[in-house]
């Protein structure tokens, strides 16, 4: 019986996981269409969120709100950490 829930709940936890996976891959799809069309593509990892977001808002006018929130979101979740 206890193999059977910890099997049950195992299956539960990898579609949490492919549902998160499905949502990063369709945010970083989106910042390679959109950030690509002006420049090279910047790796968020080397550049803080805050530098990142300023770019957004500078050079994303052309950007719908909800591109715009999905992009900043993806930023923030890779970008560099700001130091302390």
């Amino acid at each position: 019986m206890a193999a059977l829930v910890f099997v049950m709940l195992m299956f539960g936890c990898m579609g949490t996981i492919r549902q998160v996976n499905a949502a990063t891959r369709d945010k970083d799809l989106l910042y390679r269409a959109k950030c690509t069309a002006c420049h090279r593509l910047y790796q968020p990892q080397k550049h803080t969120y805050q530098k990142l977001q300023t770019y957004v808002i500078r050079y994303g006018k052309g950007l719908s709100d909800e591109e715009r929130r999905r992009l900043l979101d993806y930023l923030k979740e890779n970008a560099k950490q700001e130091r302390k």
